[in-house]
């Protein structure tokens, strides 16, 4: 019971601070509602919101359903997703009837439920406020592939809370700095006044002495006072530039959660990462991930079009996705092909797009090193530097994710020797420029790697890349870059 009444104290704050209940529809929640039925084959996706000790029903997509028809308010205890919020953890139920947890709900005739999975929506505190669902009318087992496609859902609906709850927090904080500030100048414009006044009172004291030392006692604690205010007033100001550097490190830390803490260590893989905001970003829209995969590991890089928060709520959503499908899928075009899917579902016919590499990596089976397939969506080629020092740009191809109904990735193989390396990086490098001037391009990204030690390791290569493409810019760069360098080295345990 613990954790339940945590559950039910702190998403008040969370759920009223980001306005969630405030509008009749949400673009955001209803996209994750019909990608939990077209993603599952559930004939109903469904969210779910909790107010006190009741939940709200959000958003619901599928066949004949509406929230008015199917009761948008019940107690948490009495209602189907009860489960996940008393328990806080996911629920899956394949027999409704057969299953205690959903047995008795009162909704779940009104569903024609059968069968239903929830998994819990989060606050940025972890405290569950929420549930996203799929309801079918019929007792059915829920696969792994079902479940992963779930969680990544919960995740992208969690990551749309906190971004809510950071920019709801970031808006209050400006607008209480601004109203500071504003104050403070009204106070600073009154001591003013009141300085002037003090002035002309002690010119006008020369008729009597005795009037004159009065008016001079009264201009000396007029002026003490004016500047009590001043004091007052440079306080405040103090306050505002505080609250700004607050809202801006806010931004920072929303940036750093949508990108990985930490790359992990692989056995024969050295993998170094370099990510930096383009000028003026408050949200990125460049990313890039590294996870293990059924047989190897798997790599991407991609870019999101736009910046800001609906960029972020991309970004979100394509990472967790291909770390949950290259999670279970060792093909890369399969994973792109996916991704894609989902994505043409979230935009929804608006004009926006993602590009994105993704290098499924695995052991060689006859030497050391690594066998890697790349596919690419629209994306900017990764290079090859082999360890002699040559160097190869790999093929573009592809179209970008999420523009048509049907996917075009390409795809090729790439096989690297100890001490050989790839860089996977966004359209920041070659795109980089300084005002007025031209475009680094792909030819002095290979000048630069050509000039490169080929037996440094990965760190050397990814900074120095960096650091050549911030001098072209002369520290103008409008747009994101992110690079990762990908070197085959000596697997633990054999010998080199």
């Amino acid at each position: 019971m613990a954790s339940r009444t945590r559950a039910l104290d702190a998403p008040e704050r969370a759920v009223s601070r980001a306005r969630l209940l405030d509008a009749d529809a949400d673009a955001g929640f209803d996209r994750l509602a019909r990608l939990a039925t077209s993603l599952t084959g559930a004939p109903i996706g469904v969210v779910w919101l909790a107010d006190d000790d009741r939940l709200l029903l959000r958003s619901v997509h599928g066949l004949g359903v509406s929230r008015g028809v199917h009761g948008g308010d019940l107690p948490v205890a009495q209602a189907l997703c009860g489960a996940v919020v008393a328990d806080d953890e996911p629920v899956c139920v394949d027999d409704v009837d057969a299953d205690p947890r959903s047995r008795d709900a009162v909704d779940a005739p009104t569903w024609g439920a059968g069968a239903w999975a929830g998994y819990p929506i989060r606050d940025p505190a972890g405290v569950v406020i929420g549930v996203l669902g799929a309801i079918d009318s019929r007792a059915r087992p829920w696969s792994p592939h079902q479940r992963d496609v779930l969680a990544t859902l919960a995740q992208a609906a969690t990551g749309e809370v906190a971004l809510r709850v950071a920019l709801a927090d970031s808006r209050a904080d400006r607008s209480a700095a601004a109203q500071r500030a504003a104050a403070s100048d009204h106070v600073a414009q009154e001591a003013d006044r009141q300085a002037r006044e003090a002035g002309e009172q002690a010119q006008e004291a020369g008729a009597a002495a005795r009037y004159y030392r009065e008016q001079a006692r009264s201009a000396s604690v007029q002026a003490a006072t004016s500047d009590q205010l001043a004091a007052e007033a440079q306080r405040l100001a103090r306050l505002a530039e505080q609250h700004a550097a607050e809202a801006e490190e806010l931004a920072s830390t929303l940036r750093e959660s949508l990108l990985p803490a930490r790359l992990p260590d692989f056995p024969g893989v050295e993998v170094a990462a370099r990510y930096r905001p383009g000028t003026g970003a408050s949200v990125l829209g460049d990313f890039y991930d590294l996870f293990p995969s059924p047989g190897g590991w798997g790599a991407v890089v991609g870019d999101v079009c736009g910046k800001g928060p609906k960029a972020a709520r991309t970004t979100a959503l394509a990472r967790s996705t291909v770390r949950a499908l290259g999670h279970t899928d060792d093909d890369p075009v399969a994973v792109l092909t996916a991704l894609h899917g989902v994505l043409h579902v979230w935009f929804d016919q608006r004009p926006s797009f993602v590009t994105a590499v993704y290098a499924a990596m695995g052991p060689r089976a006859d030497a050391e090193g690594l066998e890697i397939l790349v596919a690419s969506a629209g994306h900017p080629p990764g290079v090859v530097q082999r360890r002699d020092g040559s160097i190869t740009a790999l093929q573009a191809g592809g179209r970008a994710l999420g523009v048509r109904a049907e996917p075009r990735i390409a795809l090729e193989r790439v096989t690297l020797d100890l001490g050989d390396r790839v860089l996977l990086f966004t359209d920041g490098v070659t795109e980089a420029r300084p005002v007025g001037g031209r475009e680094f391009e792909m030819e002095g990204l290979l000048d630069v790697v050509a000039g490169l030690d080929p037996a440094a390791d990965g760190h050397v290569t990814a900074g120095a890349v960096l650091e050549a493409v911030d001098a072209h810019a002369a520290g103008a760069a409008l747009d994101d870059t992110a690079l990762l360098v990908i070197r085959a080295v000596p697997r633990r345990g054999r010998a080199t």
